[in-house]
Parts: C-alpha cells; sequence; structure tokens
C-alpha cells in the first residue's frame, strides 16, 4: 500500500488524541452539566463530525484524480485494443524525450499538444472528420446498428449538387434499402437555398425536385423550407443528422458539396439540443406530400 493510501485510510496518532479528548469532554458535560449545555454540545460536536466527513470525502477525491493516472496501465490492459495504443504511445513520447534538441523538442512537444487536444475531444465523445468522405464509414454503421429505428436529417441544400456524387447517391441508396426493409424509420427536413427553390416556384428546381420526389416515393417523411423564411432563426440553418438517442453528426461543405468537416458526437446532450432544434425547425417546414398536392391542383 502506497504512502497516500495510508495518509487517507489509516489515521495518524493526533487523530486518535483528538477523539480521546472530544470524547473526554462529552463524558464530563453528560455528569456535570445541564441539558441545554448539552444539546449545545452536541450541535457543535455534529458539526464538526460533518465537517472531518467532508475533508475525507475530499481526500479521497483528489487520491483517486491522483492514483488514477497510476493506475491506467492495469485498467486498460483489460481492454487488449486500447492497452496495444497505450504502450505505442508511451514507448514513442519516452524516445521523444530522450531527444535533446531544443528544436526537435519544441517542434515535436507542439505536435503533441495538437494531437492530444484530439485526444480530449475523442474522449469528450466528439469525432471530427476533416476534409475526407470516410465519415460515410462511421454513418453507415450507425445507420445499421441494432437498437437504432429513427434516423432524422436536416439537409441544408445550397446547390443543385447538394448529394449528386457517388458517395451522395450511394448513401441514398443506404437510405432506400434501411427505410423500404423496415428496419429504420427516416425523417429528413430539407432547407433549400432560394436559388434551388425560387420564390415563385411551388417546387424546387431540378436535379434536386427528382431528388427530393424520390424519397418520398420511397416512404420517406419529407419537409421543406426556405432558407430565407428563416432569416430571423439562423441558428436553424444546419446539415444534420440524429441517430436516434444515440448520437448527432453535423456536416460542413464547400461550394462543390464536398464536405470540409463532419462532426459525430456521441452524447446525449447534445442530441436533446438537436431534437430541440429539429422541433424547432418543423415548425417553418412544409410536408412535401402538401407542396406536391397543391401543385397537382394547380395544374
Amino acid at each position: 500500500m502506497d504512502t497516500a493510501r495510508k495518509r487517507i485510510i489509516v489515521p495518524s496518532f493526533g487523530f486518535w488524541a483528538v477523539v480521546v479528548l472530544v470524547s473526554a469532554v462529552m463524558v464530563l458535560l453528560a455528569v456535570f452539566s445541564t441539558p441545554s449545555v448539552q444539546i449545545a454540545a452536541l450541535g457543535v460536536l455534529v458539526g464538526i463530525g460533518v465537517g472531518v466527513l467532508w475533508e475525507i470525502h475530499r481526500y479521497w477525491r483528489q487520491w483517486r484524480r491522483n492514483i488514477g493516472l497510476l493506475d491506467t496501465p492495469l485498467f486498460l490492459a483489460h481492454d487488449a485494443e486500447f492497452f496495444e495504443h497505450y504502450q505505442a504511445i508511451s514507448r514513442s513520447l519516452l524516445r521523444i524525450s530522450q531527444n535533446s534538441d531544443e528544436i526537435y523538442r519544441k517542434t515535436a512537444l507542439q505536435q503533441i499538444g495538437q494531437i492530444s487536444q484530439h485526444i480530449t475531444r475523442l474522449a469528450a465523445g466528439t469525432i471530427v472528420f476533416e476534409g475526407t468522405e470516410t465519415w460515410r464509414i462511421a454513418y453507415e454503421k450507425l445507420l445499421r446498428s441494432p437498437g437504432l429505428h429513427l434516423y432524422r436529417s436536416v439537409a441544408w441544400v445550397k446547390t443543385s449538387q447538394y448529394w449528386q456524387d457517388g458517395p451522395g447517391l450511394q448513401s441514398m441508396r443506404l437510405n432506400y434499402e434501411l427505410h423500404d426493409g423496415g428496419r429504420l424509420n427516416i425523417e429528413r427536413i430539407a432547407i433549400l437555398d432560394d436559388e434551388v427553390w425560387p420564390e415563385d416556384e411551388p417546387l424546387p428546381k431540378s436535379p434536386i425536385s427528382e431528388w427530393i420526389h424520390e424519397q418520398h416515393s420511397h416512404g420517406i417523411w419529407t419537409k421543406l423550407v426556405r432558407k430565407s423564411a428563416l432569416t430571423s432563426e439562423s441558428d436553424l440553418l444546419v446539415d444534420m443528422g440524429i441517430y436516434g438517442s444515440r448520437a448527432v453528426g453535423t456536416q460542413e461543405l464547400d461550394d462543390r458539396c464536398r464536405t470540409v468537416r463532419f462532426v459525430l458526437t456521441f452524447d446525449y446532450d447534445a442530441v436533446a439540443a438537436a431534437e430541440e432544434r429539429w422541433r424547432r425547425l418543423s415548425v417553418y417546414a412544409t410536408s412535401y406530400r402538401d407542396l406536391l398536392d397543391h401543385f397537382r391542383l394547380d395544374e
């Protein structure tokens, strides 16, 4: 047993001396004092006891934080996959620390700091994909995961090229497969820039109109809203997906509809905030079915 643990768990001589002294004082008060004095003394004793217990709790938490780092290899040893990475990282850090070149050390520490920040985000449940479409692998795994029955998507359609490339069309085929097979219920709200859905047009322009209609034909619940209708609610302008109560993903696209950043967060509070945003956005959006019915009546 280490010294820190002995200091917390094993009482010192001074502790027992205080206990004996307080006990003697309480015995004398019980024998020679009046009931009111006894009650007052008991109240003081209870207050001291609560304070001592709080200090013990505080020191215990502090010990747990300190000793946790020392126990890390023992805990990770039960998880072979993470323990392998822990060993590799530890060996690499040891080799870096043994290099005395000042420029090398400063440059290495700067890059290690960036890696450390990245790992801290991962530990908080956030995974960031930058400048790559590989996020779609995690996207597919989530949609296919057992227990996921509802996927809510907000598509911010800035141009007519939105999800019209190979990866986007492949993701749509996945949507249709899971929705048609009854494995997943998909709901989608499309935010359309005026360029895609002009103010004087009953329906969006091609090819987005076909993209939306195809989803409608597969039974995917779809609603539309113009970006101009959200001028007073700019925080609703987002491209995101809500994977049940498990995770929320947000996507940023460039002018050519290529993914700049995709952030996937496994956090209940983040999902709850996304759900609230979805509810607010639903107030402004109109069902595609209703728009289609009005369009047919006008023809």
